[in-house]
């Protein structure tokens, strides 16, 4: 049986002092700290990866994980939404910020 566990949240980041974070379809989506981009491919899943990612054969490169969440029924499911743009438009960076827990919040030094 395949399992799938989640490998980000819509609810709060981590209890660490850096968030990584990605605004998708206008919901702060909470990353692991390894997640430098984020893209969307041709059925509207999206994914994250440590280095910047190239296209290869109609999609992304293969180095790339999955967005997954806790639905509000408690079942894991891939991140998906409508394309509103082309595939290759969507890889952007994720935002980075440290110091939740001091009070002050600056972005991280990447």
């Amino acid at each position: 049986m395949l399992t799938i566990t989640p490998t980000a949240s819509l609810e709060s980041a981590a209890s660490n002092d850096l968030e990584v974070f990605a605004v998708i379809d206008g919901k702060k989506v909470f990353l692991p700290e390894d997640a430098n981009y984020i893209m969307q491919d041709r059925r509207g899943l999206w994914y994250y990866s440590t280095r910047k990612p190239r296209p290869k054969e109609g999609d992304w490169t293969p180095n790339k994980t999955s967005i997954s969440c806790r639905s509000e029924g408690g079942f894991v499911r891939a991140l998906k939404t409508d394309t509103v743009q082309s595939w290759l438009d969507t890889c952007q960076r994720t935002v980075r910020m440290v110091g939740k827990t001091a009070g002050e919040r600056r972005p991280a030094d990447a």
